[in-house]
């Protein structure tokens, strides 16, 4: 091995190859979401470096920033799941007919509905059928 090898590899930790690979993503992700937003390239890829900068010489204070800054959004996040898990808590405990039913819908289920519409059919005809017939029965007299 060299000795410009030698002195480079007492450098090449595996944390500074992580800390290095951690910046390469940041500026990487920073340039994408800065094109995203509408900015040039030239400027997205300013952007992006400064991100890989930042991350490459302050990780710590890096991480600390951006846990941070994610807070609002989590929190605002987790008020909304919270939210609507009470309406859906909410909705459960109702007692109103077929409000929390899974109906699965089958073949046999569907003829079994027809059968029944068929017969309420035939009832309100025969009903009817009746009604005209003592009407008429009625009026002859």
């Amino acid at each position: 091995m060299s000795t410009t090898l030698k002195a480079m590899s007492k450098y090449l930790t595996p944390g500074a190859v992580l800390q290095a690979g951690f910046a390469g993503w940041q500026a990487t992700d920073t340039y994408k979401e800065k094109r995203q937003d509408g900015h040039s390239k030239l400027t997205s890829a300013i952007l992006g470096a400064g991100d890989a900068a930042l991350w490459g010489f302050f990780p710590g204070q890096m991480m600390a920033l951006e846990a941070i800054s994610s807070i609002p959004t989590a929190a605002y996040e987790f008020g909304k799941w919270q939210s609507s898990y009470r309406r859906q808590l909410g909705r459960e405990q109702r007692q109103v007919a077929f409000q929390n039913v899974a109906f699965q819908d089958t073949q046999a289920t569907y003829t079994m509905r027809q059968a029944g519409l068929a017969i309420a059919a035939r009832s309100r005809d025969n009903t009817q059928a009746a009604m005209l017939g003592h009407e008429a029965a009625y009026m002859k007299k």
